[in-house]
């Protein structure tokens, strides 16, 4: 199972696994983030915490913050 969602503009991925842990998060936009959770909710929570500390770490290191690529598409299904 996999959901999408969005967060400062930036698209993750929470992945559903079997094994421990079970929730995996993919940044599309930026590789160098890598967390995960026990339950969707702490993966959720685990990868905004992440995407805010990496995008203040580039902050404070000078480095140039990377712009969204991806889009979130929500689409109404009747």
């Amino acid at each position: 199972m996999k959901t999408t969602h969005e967060y400062r503009g930036y698209v993750f991925t929470v992945t559903y696994g079997a094994k421990d842990p079970a929730y995996v998060v993919d940044f599309s936009d930026i590789q160098d983030i890598i967390t995960s959770g026990g339950t969707l909710g702490e993966a959720f929570s685990n990868a905004c915490e992440a995407l805010d500390l990496h995008l203040e770490s580039l902050q404070k290191l000078g480095k140039r913050i990377p712009k969204p690529k991806h889009r979130l598409v929500v689409e109404s299904v009747m």
